[in-house]
């Protein structure tokens, strides 16, 4: 209750005085028919008969500019850390991992990050409880897409995605990156297209069964133990951006 109660008051925050409802500004793959519509709460944004048909609400998102702001700034000082790291690494003469955090940081810099809200937009879990139904003002941006994701998207590994197949656990399908030098063999994390996070076992000695979704990220974790302290955090820093990552429109 706590947290909805400090979601209501994020997405109110900083409303314009006079504003009696949402604007939406509505980012679509592919192109939307409008470029925004009015909404008084989510309720009537998520059923507006303007919105493109087949959504795949997973991986829709709401945010606003304010949002997307701070989400972004966070992007930046990333990359900045993502920079530090490797030429601290290369002065320890490990080129081969100060190498592969440049590639990461080419990566991450060509990503459009949004600063969504943790909302439920589908319209039948919406409309299920009035609660759900946040009211809205002040501008927003709806990002959408009506074909869903369906490669896996593979961070740190030798390729950067690879075809779903059904059936298939994360530890089959990160088996020989994790063998790599700088890579945590024991554990991945698995990004969810609705931004869900997840840690998943794939050593030999805590392995757990768990199959990725269609269109999820799968996380190599970085072996940071050779770095600073304060480059510790790096890995949830840049899982927490991942899960706000939309598709460029």
């Amino acid at each position: 209750m706590k947290k909805k109660i400090i979601l209501v008051a994020m997405l109110l925050a900083a409303t314009p005085p006079g504003y009696s409802q949402g604007k939406i500004s509505l980012i679509c793959q592919p192109a939307c028919a409008v470029t925004d519509v009015t909404a008084h709460d989510l309720s009537e944004l998520v059923t507006h008969p303007a919105l493109p048909k087949n959504i795949d609400w997973n991986s829709a998102r709401l945010s606003t500019p304010a949002s997307d702001a701070e989400q972004q700034l966070r992007q930046q000082q990333i990359l900045e850390a993502l920079t530090s790291a490797a030429q601290e690494l290369r002065e320890q003469g490990d080129t081969r991992q100060a190498q592969r955090i440049v590639l990461l940081s080419q990566r991450l810099q060509a990503l459009k990050i949004i600063g969504g809200f943790a909302l439920q937009l589908d319209p039948d879990r919406v409309r299920l409880k009035p609660e759900n139904s946040t009211r809205l003002k002040g501008d927003y941006r709806l990002y959408l897409r009506t074909l869903p994701a369906q490669n896996l998207t593979i961070w740190n590994g030798s390729r950067e995605s690879t075809p779903w197949i059904a059936g298939q656990q994360t530890a089959t399908w990160t088996a020989a990156d994790r063998q790599q030098p700088g890579i945590d063999p024991d554990n991945v994390t698995v990004i969810a297209p609705d931004g869900t996070v997840a840690t998943v076992p794939t050593g030999y000695w805590n392995r757990r069964y768990r199959e990725p979704q269609p269109g999820s990220q799968i996380w190599l974790n970085l072996q940071l133990n050779a770095l600073s302290p304060h480059y510790q955090t790096l890995n949830q820093r840049i899982v927490q951006l991942l899960s706000q990552r939309t598709d460029k429109p």
